[in-house]
């Protein structure tokens, strides 16, 4: 009787050896998704997205202002990438805005297809919002309509582009400890040098 009493544990031993494994792959293969590297990465532009039909406005953002806001009745430029994924060419027709007197069009805003066109060059075409109602601060988003000639409108809510650059003068504070200097790249003891005791 003992032996059939640990027959039945030596065959389930394998058995549960396998089912361990399979839910620990299972468990580890759930868990790449949140600890990947790629879980850590974020974008790096300021801008927002949209598309509509074979259309897509990439990093939508206001350029930055020179002061710590846009004032009520100011003007700034849109800053964009507008690609055409279609075979045929499209245009940019129009541009509006609830936060803003107008939006205005300077330039050439044909969308040649299979192309990405960039209206955020200093010699490329400009949109330009006119006339800000009230004052706008970086952190806060405006409702902006782009409407195209065949693929129809797209609404983006558009942000202030953060400046490389705080424009105030305020003390910048190192919240950082200071690193330690590499042994490799400290001076060498000059030659002669001794230690206590003669060493």
């Amino acid at each position: 009787m003992t032996r059939t009493a640990r027959l039945p544990r030596r065959v389930l031993a394998p058995a549960g050896l396998a089912l361990f494994a399979a839910m620990t792959l299972a468990v580890s293969g759930c868990a790449a998704g949140q600890y990947s590297q790629t879980a850590q990465q974020v974008a790096a532009i300021d801008g927002a997205n949209a598309t509509v039909g074979d259309i897509a406005v990439l990093d939508v953002r206001l350029a930055p202002t020179e002061r710590e806001y846009y004032p009520a009745g100011s003007s700034a430029r849109v800053l964009l990438y507008i690609s055409n994924d279609g075979f045929t060419a499209d245009s940019l027709e129009g541009v509006s805005t609830s936060a803003a007197t107008s939006v205005k069009i300077t330039g050439d805003a044909t969308l040649p297809p299979q192309a990405l066109s960039d209206f955020a060059s200093e010699n490329g075409t400009e949109v330009t919002v006119t006339g800000f109602l009230q004052d706008q601060y970086y952190g806060v988003s405006i409702p902006m309509t782009f409407s195209f000639a065949n693929a129809g409108t797209v609404d983006v809510n558009v942000p202030i582009q953060l400046p490389k650059e705080r424009s105030t003068n305020r003390e910048t504070v190192n919240i950082l400890p200071p690193h330690p200097t590499p042994l490799w790249e400290q001076d060498e003891v000059a030659e002669g040098d001794v230690g206590p005791g003669g060493h």
